[in-house]
């Protein structure tokens, strides 16, 4: 298969963040996911005519990120500690690549959320803030606060309860 620009350029806006979720799985950081998900695109634009026989590019994309990882998890650590494991290195390909379309969905949702409570919901459940450092940078009340989150909440769950439970139950 011979992949074109314009359909390179698609698979790249179509996986990127999902490959990106994918490989934060391994590497437990943004910086080093991204970086594998980009070489993983390089190599894929590099060996483009030599990969007749993929039938699956979204297959293979997941895979090579997964080996890039722990390629490079490899290189740069000969051994992790058990309790260092967070479980997710022992799920299967398939509950891996679930997952990964699961927190696609729920930032795709986050996404649609409006800009406001987006941003307030971020501050709380992605960086940690307490509502009232919340209310002192914005300068909205702390009930305010606690409202946008807990409506963002409800907008989410309303939207795909299965994906909402799994990462806020």
């Amino acid at each position: 298969m011979l992949i074109s620009k314009k359909q390179f350029s698609e698979y790249y806006h179509s996986y990127y963040r999902q490959l990106c979720l994918h490989a934060l799985h391994f590497m437990c950081d943004t910086d080093e996911a991204e970086d594998v998900v980009q070489e993983t695109f390089v190599n894929l634009w590099d060996k483009r005519e030599q990969l007749e026989t993929i039938k699956s590019v979204k297959a293979y994309l997941y895979t090579a990120v997964r080996n890039n990882c722990l390629t490079r998890i490899r290189d740069a650590k000969p051994t992790t500690s058990l309790d260092k494991l967070s479980g997710e290195e022992f799920l299967t390909e398939d509950e891996q690549m679930e997952r990964t379309e699961m927190e696609a969905r729920i930032w795709k949702m986050i996404d649609e959320l409006p800009e406001r409570r987006r941003e307030i919901f971020l501050m709380a459940k992605r960086d940690g803030m307490r509502y009232k450092d919340i209310a002192e940078q914005t300068g909205l009340t702390v009930k305010t606060v606690e409202n946008h989150v807990l409506r963002a909440m409800q907008s989410l769950r309303a939207k795909d309860i299965k994906a909402y439970l799994f990462f806020f139950a």
